[in-house]
């Protein structure tokens, strides 16, 4: 029987080393993956940190006004570049050749006379307001003696 036990327990001893040998190598790629993504996540920030520098740079107002200037040949609007909306063209009645569509048949009218502004007058109130619906009676707050119990959850 002493060599039955202690067959199972060599056995028992060489399986928890097996297993705390996978395991330590396990928890060493785990650790060497966690520095990976750090330095990682570390290069990105320096990254972000430089890209933001740029971006400062490239979108300072005296360098973009030079820019412009090199670049657009702007000017300053001249009144005389300021329009009217009545001074825009009309746009020309489309020609029934060229439309695809059916235009609808063509009415013989008269010029109407100029349509005056009309006021609205407002709609007639109705004679009775419906009564508003009936609101349930709010009871008080009772006190603390329906509070649940940590136990069981069930009311005291």
């Amino acid at each position: 029987m002493i060599r039955a036990a202690t067959l199972l327990w060599t056995a028992l001893a060489g399986a928890v080393g097996f297993g705390l040998f996978h395991l330590k190598h396990e928890v060493q790629a785990l650790d060497e993956e966690l520095v990976r993504l750090n330095r990682q996540i570390l290069a990105e920030h320096q990254t972000i940190h430089v890209l933001k520098a740029e971006w400062s740079y490239f979108n300072q107002p005296q360098r973009l006004e030079a820019l412009a200037q090199r670049h657009l040949d702007l000017a300053p609007m001249k009144p005389q570049q300021i329009g009217r909306l009545a001074d825009l063209p009309r746009r020309a009645a489309p020609d029934a050749a060229v439309s695809t569509v059916a235009a609808p048949p063509a009415v013989a009218t008269t010029p109407a006379a100029p349509i005056a502004p009309t006021t609205l007058k407002p709609l007639p109130r109705p004679a009775t307001r419906p009564a508003p619906a009936a609101r349930p009676a709010v009871s008080p707050v009772r006190p603390a003696a329906h509070a649940l119990t940590p136990s069981s959850g069930a009311p005291r």
